[in-house]
């Protein structure tokens, strides 16, 4: 047997850095399977509601453009934005940073039906379907999460400025 090469010794560093060897890595591991089962059970459960009104061809196709829609365009999207705003944020405002960017994300996921108005064409006689103005409401929790990561950030400069010896 050959004697550990340099990368391979670099690989098993970064295994033990990442916490992958640590008991408490198999707790979260499986909180997330319990969780993420759920989840997946939830939709599972929806998809066959739904068997009888949906064609399978339109369920495979949906599920296809979706993970094609994640895979080429939003993770690369997250990884640039995650990338550039590490580089260009200093390290003690990163966290707050981080939190509202993906505070920000998870809103405007959650928030593009309603904001491409999905579902007024099936029923535009009826006004109780999407009555309200999403855009504002979008851009108000958009505002407050980026004020809250400012307050953070103020914070941690009260909290430099005051700790500085004199």
């Amino acid at each position: 047997m050959s004697a550990p090469t340099e990368a391979g010794s670099a690989a098993a560093s970064a295994v033990e850095s990442s916490g992958a060897t640590h008991p408490r890595a198999g707790i979260t591991f499986w909180i997330g399977v319990v969780i993420g089962g759920g989840v997946m059970a939830f939709g599972l459960r929806g998809l066959l509601d739904q068997v009888d009104t949906t064609s399978a061809a339109a369920i495979a196709r949906w599920v296809i453009g979706a993970d094609l829609v994640h895979d080429l365009l939003l993770a690369p999207i997250a990884i640039l934005v995650g990338w550039a705003a590490g580089r260009a944020v200093p390290d003690r405002f990163r966290f707050p940073v981080q939190a509202a960017l993906v505070a920000t994300g998870v809103v405007l996921l959650i928030a593009w039906a309603p904001l491409r108005g999905y579902g007024r064409a099936v029923v535009p006689d009826n006004p109780s379907v999407q009555p309200l103005n999403y855009a504002t409401a979008v851009v108000t929790i958009l505002v407050l999460v980026w004020v809250a990561a400012g307050v953070a950030i103020a914070a941690r400069l009260a909290r430099d400025l005051t700790a500085r010896p004199r």
